[in-house]
């Protein structure tokens, strides 16, 4: 009986690392993507200028001073 309470806390235990590590790399992901659009210049691919994004550069600056 001891050693099926104790499986049970093991798993447990388990799930929650794989959640807690799910969520980590989540958030890692999600604020590299936020700085890597900020960083870029606004070029399209092929060296032609681009519209700017007005509303994208705000975020950016947001961030910037946020930070």
């Amino acid at each position: 009986m001891r050693q099926h309470l104790l499986n049970g806390w093991l798993v447990a235990a388990l799930v929650a690392t794989t959640c807690l590590l799910g969520v980590t790399a989540y958030a890692e992901v999600k604020e590299d993507i936020s700085r890597i659009a900020c960083t870029h210049e606004d070029k399209a691919p092929g060296g032609r200028s681009a519209e700017p994004d007005i509303s994208a550069a705000a975020r950016c600056d947001v961030r910037a001073s946020g930070a």
